[in-house]
């Protein structure tokens, strides 16, 4: 797939893009759903935050122990939270890189794409060239 190159306008990319953009849209809101319920939770995020500002010690056990209350939250709930703001700002960088590219592209401009950049602008496997 290395040699392949991909022909396309700007005015193509930006049409694949957009639908890109929709997509990824789609799935922050979701995000953004989950973490706004966290958030209206002060228990948790003050346990997270409190939590957070320690190393993790219960995996090394040269710390010694550490002893959590009933309201804290567990080490499966830091992960979830932690991915969940990891793929939250992922999906920002990626929605901001996608529309800087659709800023600056002129419709008429013919760009060489390799594969990886055909994927990563949001071209589909049933999408049919006119």
């Amino acid at each position: 797939m290395r040699n392949i190159v991909f022909r396309k306008t700007g005015e193509e990319i930006k049409e694949a893009i957009q639908n890109r953009r929709e997509q990824l849209q789609q799935r922050l809101n979701k995000r953004n759903e989950s973490l706004n319920a966290l958030l209206e939770d002060p228990k948790k995020v003050r346990s997270y935050i409190v939590r957070n500002s320690q190393p993790n010690w219960g995996h090394r056990g040269e710390e010694g122990y550490v002893l959590y209350s009933q309201d804290d939250i567990s080490s499966e709930e830091m992960e979830e939270i932690a991915q969940l703001c990891r793929r939250i700002f992922e999906i920002e960088q990626e929605l901001n890189r996608l529309a800087l590219i659709t800023t600056h592209l002129d419709d008429d401009q013919v760009f060489n794409l390799d594969f990886q950049d055909l994927i990563g602008y949001g071209f589909e496997v049933n999408a049919t060239k006119d």
